[in-house]
């Protein structure tokens, strides 16, 4: 059975409970109130008789010229007996004869000056109210029993139950359709959402969204919350073919750079296998190239392992480094290996929590990759700064400098913005970008107003964190 169906067979059930319980009542106070109106008219009406019998100059049979048919006019009819319980006047008849009451009725009359109660005369059910009287100056007594039928209170009864019936069938069936189709209309969004659904897994169209519910309740939430669910979904199914799509071009490049080193290490291996008694010269060049080739994969693999454990979300358990004295260390190791550049590093101390070894391999891997790209005799420059709440690294050369449009691919793995493919591996820039990353800050490469580029990395530090 569908929620539409459930919901609204149980709002049915909760109208019809409602409408049954208010029927039930008006029914008793409207039974009970006609039912105490017609003992009170039989009530006065006997009050009154009471009174016309105790002020009457005789008492003596008599009968009515004109008798009322109680039946067929439904009017109260007084009957007076005598002690004996004979009639004396009646102005009334049921059935064309005066009624007759049973002895009962009379005695609880004498007995508690009043009584009321229901009795049956030739088949008619007739509401009466019976009171004792009594003439001391003639030294008789008797009853006053004021009579009507019931017959009409009765299908007054009848009428009440046809219009509540009526009406209470009216209302269930308006509270039905209403429900129906306000159900309906709340969970059209349900509807949509699961048809949205089955066309997003049909399709696997990840751009589907649901149109806008400007209702705030609950369905109108959902179909906000699926919304932004597959928003969600698609920028994850973006990162993740991004991903991919890098992946698969990561291992296109590394098999492409492994190849070469490769190629040359079989060459030289089958060089030296086939040629034993080769001269000195062509094996020591056959084992330099040997060597040379063995420590680029060396240093291919560990760009790649670092990498690969940047990508994994590897993080090192960061330590107080003071950027600022690390880069004057750099640069003086730096003024050793090259002497024909002309070195200008500044910067006072500026204290970052980070990993040390992988900030120093940052600023060597910037340091080289200036050297790279200047002539001999090019200037390097190195400078750390420090500002309220962040520590920048920049690291500018006069050399070739960067190609317009190159400032962002210059980090993609193994690119290089020369033609002719440089010494490196390609990966110095993609692995800077990572220990940048890891420690949560970013690098960006440009050109240099002087001449060739510049490369600054940002990080975020707390405001005691810089001295």
């Amino acid at each position: 059975m569908s929620i539409r169906a459930r919901v609204t067979l149980f709002g049915i059930g909760v109208v019809a409970l409602v409408l049954s319980v208010i029927s039930v009542l008006i029914f008793v106070l409207l039974a009970v109130g006609t039912a105490n109106d017609q003992d009170r008219l039989l009530k006065g009406r006997a009050d009154v008789a009471v009174s016309s019998v105790r002020s009457a100059a005789r008492l003596s049979p008599s009968t009515a010229l004109t008798p009322v048919d109680a039946v067929a006019s439904g009017e109260i009819i007084v009957v007076v007996l005598d002690d004996a319980g004979a009639v004396l006047s009646s102005t009334g008849v049921v059935g064309a004869s005066v009624p007759s009451f049973p002895p009962g009725l009379l005695t609880a009359a004498d007995r508690t000056g009043g009584a009321v109660g229901t009795v049956s005369v030739a088949d008619v059910p007739l509401r009466v109210w019976a009171a004792p009287w009594s003439r001391a100056d003639l030294g008789r007594s008797g009853y006053v029993v004021a009579a009507q039928t019931i017959r009409r209170l009765q299908a007054d009864r009848a009428g009440i139950l046809v219009v509540l019936a009526v009406s209470d069938f009216i209302g269930l069936a308006a509270a039905t359709v209403a429900i129906w189709f306000a159900v309906g209309r709340a969970l059209r969004p349900l509807r949509e959402l699961s048809g949205t659904a089955d066309e997003i897994g049909r399709s696997a169209d990840l751009t589907r969204r649901l149109p806008a519910v400007a209702r705030r309740d609950d369905v109108g939430r959902l179909a906000v919350s699926f919304n932004a669910m597959m928003g969600r979904l698609e920028e994850a199914y973006h990162r993740l073919a991004a991903a991919l799509a890098a992946q698969q071009r990561f291992t296109a490049d590394a098999s492409h750079e492994l190849r070469t080193p490769l190629t040359t290490i079989r060459s030289n291996v089958g060089f030296l296998r086939a040629h034993p008694e080769a001269a000195p010269a062509d094996r020591g060049a056959a084992l330099d190239d040997l060597e040379a080739d063995s420590e680029r994969m060396s240093r291919l693999v560990d760009d790649l392992l670092t990498l690969a454990r940047a990508d994994a979300g590897q993080r090192p358990a960061p330590s107080p480094v003071d950027l600022g004295e690390l880069a004057h260390e750099v640069c003086r190791q730096a003024t050793g290996l090259h002497p024909d550049r002309s070195w200008h590093c500044a910067g006072a101390p500026a204290v970052l929590p980070g990993d040390p070894d992988a900030l120093r391999r940052l600023l060597w891997i910037l340091v080289d990759n200036a050297v790279a790209h200047t002539a001999v005799g090019g200037n390097v420059w190195v400078a750390v700064t420090a500002a309220q709440g962040s520590v920048a690294v920049q690291v500018a050369d006069d050399g070739a400098g960067i190609p317009a449009g190159l400032e962002e691919r210059v980090f993609d793995r193994f690119f290089r913005a020369d033609a002719a493919g440089g010494r490196g591996s390609g990966l110095g820039l993609s692995i800077a970008r990572s220990i940048v990353s890891v420690h949560g800050g970013r690098i960006t490469a440009a050109r240099n107003p002087r001449g060739g580029a510049v490369f600054v990395a940002v990080f975020p530090v707390s405001g005691s964190s810089n001295s």
